[in-house]
């Protein structure tokens, strides 16, 4: 047929060819229901196409590429966005023209893959060079004047001898000179308050073994025997287990010249049955937890409280922060009733009083109630009288708040999108010199996010050589347990892909060939046990290491040669803070902390850290550490962008890490709801600087790595509890109301001691706690979701 010249111009659909569907029969409701159905899926169907296919004579960019639902992303695409031609600010990455368009690519499974390095919310403090005073002289360091030496205290010589020679401690602090000067020669109770790491343990320990070693010399000159039998003379209360094992570990040490003084402990946790029998046999100093003290005081009749003379409440701020108030109440009225009880023969040198000491590193307005219970016009022992404040009597209400001189502080402003490529490019460029930083403490805050940190921590990094290796996360320990293989106790068996027994691993996410880490993890709802090995291991460690935990560790424990702090979530309250930075630059040493903050109304709570007073205070971008922790292997940062890229790389490789596996998704899931609920818990008066109205969900997901949309996240049960039980939906909330537990979030404590073995004073000891939480406006060290 010839060419007759004619052309048909017909109009192609972009999308793909569908048939129109029919519906038959039913009701003509749902005949319609399911047309407009129909019609929505067609237009979706046909936009998405629409989106993917290129019209004719449209011209793209190089850097628009398609990426298919599902599949892996284009080398031009990595960073996961469908990026247009217009033009962006480089420096913050907003388009600078134009409308909005989407910045995410959705694929059909509902995920959502943001980019790392758009739509980040700028920062509203300029940034400023800060001037660091380099010639600041330690605060918290032993004195070097002659004068001030134990045996010029009121210290016998041969205890005086055994600090030098055996323990090498050459002269006391500040905090200790005026308190064991204060304590051996008085009975007045007391406020002790100092700052974090300036030996305020042996600032009350020493006082009493130097009294009680008193107490033993003259009953052997009245021709009395002084042994174990003798009675119970001190008794210390401590908040947590952890820092109660730490406190009876100084005075064995103590006690190895007083050998003829016995000391012993007893805290949750441990068999009732072995402590009943130590209690049998005597002991004369004794350390214990609250919760478990109250209970032996009911129940164990051989413990005699009768000659106690030396009461010591560690960390008293924070006792009543845990709820422990009607404990030590029961305690004091206990041992107030008992001391009036005739003694069958008098002891040479025994007081007629009761001494009690309370000391912290903080002391607020809200322990005057606990005053009023245990102290009797106490003295304030302080370094600096000058930053105490008084009442209208004249007493201590509240001391400043302040850090050791010597600590180099600092706070990293970093978008929600970059937390965690910003904290692992951080480590990196910590641990990247061999012998530069021991030993590292990042503070999380709750345990389900631990555990996430911890798994990502010790996987193995993707652009390392892993010929031979095993991943360390996909090892039988986090597999599934089998139906015929039983569980073994503590084992978490679901919503947890790690073991109860697995936290030690190699940090091989930002470890080099040349420097090993080892990462280690620590919250409480791992069982004592596993906790008190945890605790040692990491002290013990000759390699670099890593500690990732709650503030369950940022309270009065002595971590040696921990020469930084990362607090990548920010604390409760800023007592908190000052007790999470005090486990680095103690006793002296030189020490670093990092804060890190999200642009906007956080970065208003660098003036509450302005109110510690700190020498040194920088500020990091994140721009700067993503450079220096994602540079190249020589170590020299470039002009361009390939640290971006890597960035990007490391971020989307991570996250299809999680996607692979079912119970890691879930994990994520978890620590990212944990996380958002303990986000809420902030003290009242700094809520202003943590707004959960202001924080953007979706980006703060990306740090989870997480793809889903964060209100379709749906994460069945409540966090297994570490006797691998899970308590799930109306039974769990009907029987914890049965029980007389308040039936409101599903939040586990993470660190307090709720000892008693009967299931009705667990029951009762949880509500009267959060009862006094919501008082106080706020709660810390939660184990939420």
């Amino acid at each position: 047929m010839a060419d007759d010249g004619m052309l048909l111009n017909f109009e192609l659909p972009s999308g793909a060819f569908t048939p129109k569907e029919t519906f038959r029969g039913g009701k003509w409701t749902d005949r319609l229901k399911a047309k407009k159905s129909a019609d929505v899926r067609q237009k979706r169907t046909a936009g998405h196409f629409s989106r993917s296919i290129p019209k004719f004579g449209e011209v793209r960019s190089e850097d628009e590429e398609l990426i298919v639902p599902g599949g892996p992303p284009s080398k031009r695409a990595r960073t996961g966005d469908v990026e247009h031609s217009r033009p962006r600010d480089p420096t913050y990455g907003h388009q600078t023209s134009g409308k909005p368009s989407q910045s995410a690519a959705k694929g059909m499974t509902g995920e959502v893959i943001s980019s790392l390095f758009t739509y980040n919310p700028k920062s509203v403090v300029p940034s400023t060079k800060t001037v660091q005073d380099e010639s600041t002289e330690p605060s918290n360091a032993p004195l070097n004047n002659e004068l001030d030496t134990f045996t010029s205290l009121g210290l016998s010589s041969t205890l005086a001898n055994h600090l030098l020679k055996k323990l090498e401690i050459k002269a006391p602090t500040a905090i200790q000179r005026k308190a064991i000067e204060q304590l051996c020669r008085s009975d007045t109770d007391a406020f002790v308050q100092a700052e974090t790491g300036s030996g305020k343990t042996l600032a009350y320990l020493l006082p009493i073994v130097q009294r009680i070693n008193a107490i033993s010399q003259g009953m052997k000159d009245a021709g009395q025997t002084f042994n174990r039998e003798s009675g119970l003379f001190a008794l210390v209360l401590a908040p947590t287990r952890e820092l109660a094992k730490q406190i009876n570990t100084v005075l064995e040490s103590l006690l190895i010249c007083c050998h003829w003084i016995v000391g012993g402990i007893v805290i949750g946790g441990e068999k009732k049955k072995s402590e009943k029998a130590r209690l049998r046999k005597g002991m004369n100093v004794l350390v214990a937890t609250p919760g478990r003290l109250a209970d032996h005081l009911e129940h164990t009749e051989v413990l005699d409280v009768s000659r106690v003379r030396w009461l010591v409440l560690d960390e008293g701020d924070r006792l009543m922060e845990l709820g422990f108030e009607d404990d030590i109440q029961r305690i004091v009225s206990v041992m107030n009733l008992r001391s009036k009880k005739t003694l069958l023969q008098p002891i040479p040198g025994l007081p007629e009083r009761r001494t009690t000491v309370m000391c912290s590193a903080t002391l607020k307005a809200d322990v005057d109630h606990l005053k009023t219970i245990t102290l009797k016009d106490p003295i304030s022992i302080s370094v600096d009288p000058a930053e105490a404040r008084f009442d209208q009597d004249g007493a201590v209400m509240e001391q400043a708040f302040s850090a050791p001189a010597q600590l180099k502080q600092g706070y990293a402003v970093v978008p929600p999108k970059q937390r965690l490529v910003a904290l692992v490019a951080m480590l990196k460029q910590t641990f990247k010199r061999k012998g530069s930083v021991m030993k590292c403490i990042t503070f999380i805050s709750c345990a389900d996010s631990v555990d996430f940190h911890f798994d990502i921590f010790t996987r193995a990094d993707p652009d390392a050589t892993t010929e031979g290796k095993e991943d360390p996360t996909t090892t039988a320990e986090s597999d599934p347990p089998s139906k015929s293989s039983k569980a073994k106790p503590g084992h978490i068996a679901q919503g947890n892909t790690i073991s109860e027994t697995r936290t030690q691993g190699p940090g091989l996410s930002f470890s080099t060939k040349e420097n090993g880490v080892q990462v280690f993890r620590l919250h409480g709802s791992l069982q004592q046990a596993t906790r008190t090995s945890t605790l040692k291991a990491f002290t013990k460690c000759a390699e670099p290491s890593l500690l990732v935990c709650t503030d369950v560790a940022s309270r009065g424990l002595d971590l040696p040669n921990v020469d930084l702090v990362i607090e990548y979530d920010p604390p409760f309250s800023k007592e908190d803070h000052l007790h999470r930075i005090g486990r680095t630059a103690r006793a002296g040493k030189d020490g670093r902390a990092v804060i890190f903050l999200m642009p906007g109304c956080e970065e208003g709570y660098v003036e509450v850290l302005k109110e510690g007073r700190p020498r040194n205070l920088t500020r990091h971008d994140a721009e700067d550490i993503l450079k220096k922790g994602f540079a190249a292997t020589s170590g020299v940062v470039s002009n361009n962008r390939d640290w971006e890229d890597r960035a990007t790389e490391w971020q989307l490789e991570l996250e299809r890490w999680v996607l692979d596996n079912p119970q890691r998704l879930e994990q994520a899931r978890r620590a990212f709801q944990s996380h958002v609920r303990a986000y809420t818990t902030h003290v009242a008066a700094e809520r202003g600087y943590f707004d959960f109205q202001q924080m953007h969900l979706g980006h703060l997901a990306k740090a989870f790595a997480l793809r889903d949309k964060p209100g379709s996240l749906r994460v069945p049960g409540m966090r297994p509890r570490s006797d691998g039980t899970a308590s799930k939906g109306k039974e769990a909330r009907r029987s914890k109301a049965a029980n007389g537990a308040a039936a409101g979030r599903s939040a586990r404590t993470d660190g307090v001691e709720v000892e008693s073995n009967r299931n009705t004073d667990e029951a009762e000891g949880r509500r009267k706690m959060h009862a006094k939480m919501r008082n106080l406006g706020g709660a810390s060290e939660f184990n939420l979701g």
